[in-house]
């Protein structure tokens, strides 16, 4: 690829590697003119795909209004899917959809059955030698699942006293009604004991605020025909109605399952996959059993994440190739190996959650997708970005989505979806925004603008879709011991590791050079199959044995093994526990006395400096490691870095690329102009590269056999500055406002502007006289500087657009738009929604009525109408409006 390739490339970047969009429809209360016109927005906007997800409703049916709800999975319902996907295929545009009616799966057809069971203990202390009996009858509720009777040694109970008692929990009869529980007599041996019950309630999870017609129990993410039944009922009906082919991609949402820690298939998987009976053993699923209690916990465990991987994340990625669709999945939340999870995706997909718009390694939502994308060689890694970016809504600026942006591209995603466009025929009063939304549609003051960062994201995308993934370091997960440690939960493995992990110690490994996946046994099981130098072990104590031979034959064909505190000495589960661990701690003994793995003191400092000695950084940013990141793809002839400055500063960088020496060109993605360097050194140790970098700016080097070399360019120097902070007209025709700043200073300030979200128009003429003309013609540069921006300007200079500032730094170039003698500037400044939102004045019409079709549904409705879509929340956390306009210094500025 040549310089000119890499130019078109950019102006021309690949359609199908466009952002995407979740499109929110409510109570599926939708006409087929407002789906044009909102498709049609969001292809002008260069949004390339939508993904529907139909939520609950926000609107009574009203004929006079043209409100008309649809109900779950009815001929309505139908229509209006199968009309969005073929106005979206006319327009060129994909058409995913999630399954379901809100998240996570689940509905009125699922039976209690088939449902995600919620388990939890109920312990009775009884001293022997007695004979027990007791009637749990309005005490307990539920089905026992398991009992066990064990004598007590302190806080410990004795593995070879425990007795599986379940068969003397029985119905207690009421006029020949069950009616209760009660435990039958029993024999209590001499000493303490204790009985403990495991209950599974009827009181079960419910589908998440769903479309009328939806509710009812989610899954049993363990159980096959548990998704299958919802697949029958939820899923076929849609492909049959819709037409096959019509939906791209079938999503399913982040694993948001709360209590369900538990499912009635276990006693037969648990038997088969661990060779033994858990019933006796139950106790330690939440208690202490004398010296068993990490090896039944994890042999639970990972018996409950080998269910969830193969029979509800495989399973689903079946059904969808089944209905010629692929699978694009959130893995986050389970309790599966989690790179297995994310990997049964034909599309991992990652979460960009709360202000990230930040440069740092985002485990629990992105990196582990990520890996899992790297690991099982899915080419494309999407990301539902944006969510709740800022708290509360209306304040996210562009500059915040585009660093968001940049941080989701540094962890390695390659495809943006919006978090997220929000079905709305009104623009003003009446609008219906999302709950958790960034709001990116055609109710925002910015959306006119957003197709710049569309069109970003686009570029960026098509490069960091080509070729493959640079990684030569792995950081081993620490799953089993999360397994072991962890008693009878709904274990969310993501959080657990990051917690184990620690952001402190993962982000300094990234920010000392070194980009790395996550791997797990199947990747050391296959090591030579990857092509990872370095493998990490963080504080691990518990690894298979089998893994463990593995990172012996990596380290003595050269591998570089780090342990971080310890090298893992434990093994897995009950069964061979005693030879395993032995011969673990065998292996990592010879691996020791070889000096083939190094154990540092500690996760930090020095783990870092381990690194440094055995390893050369992949990529070296000298002077601001904290903010400015990178990532690298190959392809067959080119090497691809990804760089970011994720910071409100300009700033003087110098890069290291250790792996290169070829030459290369750099370009911003946000302009396609080619970049300045400043100085170039090509020495043994790579290709090092001084440049500026403004804030947040980002740029692509292309490296390549057949390019030369750029020619580094000396820094500018500022020649001339006029200042135009006197003398401008603020115009605002909406308002009925006009008004001159002989200093200026933010419009929200003006009594009549302080609610006022929209467009204003800040106009200046000026005389540039012959002497400055003299110095400013000669200048190869000239730049409009501001000082103070909310939020976004258009920048006209004697009636031509300069630019579009939608971001730090607040300047524009306009060389060659100026002249001698009389000029004229003007800035279209647009600021931010919410200081409408916040307005005492802004209505907000609470439906009252019964609704005669839905009189179950009313209450709920209006309470959702209140918690999602109204401005209570904004109003109590937002006090003041924020800055609008323009206000400070504004020069222009002439440099040679």
């Amino acid at each position: 690829m040549n310089k000119e390739e890499v130019i078109h490339q950019l102006n021309q970047p690949r359609s199908e590697t466009r952002g995407r969009t979740r499109w929110w429809w409510y109570g599926c209360a939708v006409d087929k003119d407002e789906i044009i016109r909102e498709l049609d927005l969001m292809k002008e906007a260069r949004i390339g795909g939508v993904e529907l997800q139909i939520l609950y409703p926000v609107e009574a049916n009203d004929k006079e209004k043209g409100v008309e709800n649809y109900e779950y999975l009815s001929p309505g319902y139908f229509e209006m899917i199968r009309f969005a996907a073929d106005e979206a295929a006319a327009r060129g545009m994909q058409f995913d959809l999630t399954l379901g009616s809100s998240w996570p799966f689940g509905g009125p057809f699922l039976t209690e059955e088939l449902s995600g069971p919620s388990v939890l203990p109920f312990c009775l202390d009884v001293e022997g030698p007695c004979r027990f009996s007791k009637d749990l009858t309005t005490v307990i509720y539920g089905k026992v699942v398991g009992a066990v009777l064990g004598k007590m040694e302190g806080a410990q109970m004795l593995p070879e006293t425990m007795v599986d008692i379940t068969e003397h929990v029985v119905d207690k009869y009421l006029f020949n009604w069950p009616w209760g529980t009660e435990i039958e007599e029993i024999v209590i041996p001499e000493g303490v004991h204790k009985i403990v019950l495991f209950v599974s309630s009827d009181k079960r999870q419910r589908v998440l605020k769903p479309l009328r017609g939806g509710d009812g129990l989610i899954i049993d993410h363990n159980r096959k025909d548990s998704l299958r039944a919802f697949l029958e009922y939820g899923g076929d009906p849609i492909v049959e109605n819709i037409g096959r082919g019509k939906i791209s991609n079938f999503f399913c949402d982040s694993i948001e399952v709360f209590g369900h820690n538990w499912t009635d298939i276990l006693y037969d998987e648990f038997r088969r996959r661990r060779g033994y009976e858990l019933r006796p053993y139950i106790y330690a699923l939440w208690g202490e059993v004398k010296g068993l209690t990490e090896q039944i916990r994890y042999d639970f465990q990972k018996t409950m994440g080998e269910l969830t991987v193969e029979n509800f994340f495989r399973e689903l990625t079946k059904w969808c190739h089944e209905k010629g669709a692929v699978s694009r999945i959130q893995a986050h939340g389970t309790w599966g190996d989690i790179l297995q999870a994310y990997g049964a995706a034909d599309i991992p997909e990652g979460e960009t959650f709360s202000a990230f718009d930040r440069y740092a390694v985002n485990t629990v939502h992105r990196r582990l997708a990520v890996s899992a994308g790297h690991v099982y060689h899915k080419p494309v890694i999407s990301n539902e970005s944006f969510t709740w970016l800022r708290f509360p809504r209306f304040v996210v600026s562009l500059e915040n989505i585009k660093a968001a942006a940049d941080s989701i591209f540094l962890d390695g995603i390659n495809q943006i979806v919006n978090h997220g466009y929000s079905y709305s025929k009104e623009d003003g009063v009446g609008m219906t925004p999302f709950y958790a939304s960034t709001n990116i549609n055609h109710t925002n003051t910015w959306w006119k603008y957003y197709k710049e960062i569309s069109i970003y994201i686009n570029r960026v995308c098509d490069f960091l879709q080509r070729g493959r993934p640079v990684v030569s370091t792995g950081v081993y997960l620490p799953q089993h011991d999360i397994w072991a440690k962890t008693p009878l939960a709904d274990t969310h493995m993501c959080m657990k590791l990051d917690e184990r992990l620690e952001s402190s110690c993962i982000n300094a490994i990234h920010k000392a050079g070194y980009w790395f996946d996550y791997v797990n046994d199947d990747v050391l099981k296959n090591w030579e199959k990857y092509e990872y130098d370095t493998l990490l072990l963080i504080e691990c104590d518990h690894i298979p044995l089998d893994t463990m031979e593995k990172i012996r034959q990596f380290a003595e064909k050269g591998g570089n093994v780090i342990a971080a505190g310890r090298i893992p000495d434990k093994s897995c589960g009950m069964l061979r526990f005693e030879e395993d661990t032995a011969r673990i701690r065998e292996i990592g003994n010879e691996l020791k006395r070889q000096g083939n793995v190094t154990v540092t003191e500690d996760k930090f400092d020095s783990l870092i400096q381990e690194l440094r000695r055995i390893k050369t950084p992949d990529v070296l940013i000298y002077h601001h490691p904290e903010t400015v990141g990178y990532v690298q793809r190959e392809t067959e002839t080119e090497d691809i870095y990804f760089i970011s400055n994720i910071s409100e500063k300009d700033i003087e960088e110098t890069i290291k690329f250790t792996n290169t020496k070829t030459g290369f060109c750099v370009f911003d993605p946000m302009t396609c102009e080619e970049k300045e360097i400043r100085q170039i050194q090509v020495t043994e140790g790579g290709t090092e590269v001084s440049l500026d970098i403004e804030a947040y700016q980002s740029l692509l080097f292309v490296f390549h056999d057949g390019m030369d070399m750029p020619e580094p360019e000396r820094r500018k120097e500022e020649i001339i500055s006029l200042d135009l902070s006197r003398g401008w007209i603020l115009d605002i025709p909406e308002k009925d406002f006009r008004k001159e700043y002989h200093v200026l200073d933010s419009w929200e300030k003006e009594p009549e502007l302080k609610y006022y979200s929209g467009s204003g128009r800040y106009g200046k003429c000026f005389c540039i006289t012959e002497d400055e003309w003299k110095e400013l013609g000669g200048c190869g540069t000239v730049i409009l500087h501001m000082e103070h921006l909310g939020e976004t300007a258009e920048i006209y200079v004697n009636g031509t657009l300069a630019d579009t500032v939608i971001k730090h730094p607040y300047r524009a170039d306009i060389t060659g738009l100026l002249h001698q003698g009389e000029n004229s500037v003007e800035l279209v400044v647009t600021n931010l929604l919410i200081n409408r939102m916040i307005d005492p004045e802004y209505p907000e019409i609470l439906e009252d009525k019964i609704i005669p079709e839905w009189p179950y549904a009313s209450g709920g409705l209006n309470r959702c109408r209140e918690e999602k879509v109204f401005n209570w929340r904004e109003r109590e956390m937002i006090k003041e409006p924020f800055p609008s306009g323009i206000w400070g210094e504004v020069r222009i500025v002439g440099m040679n």
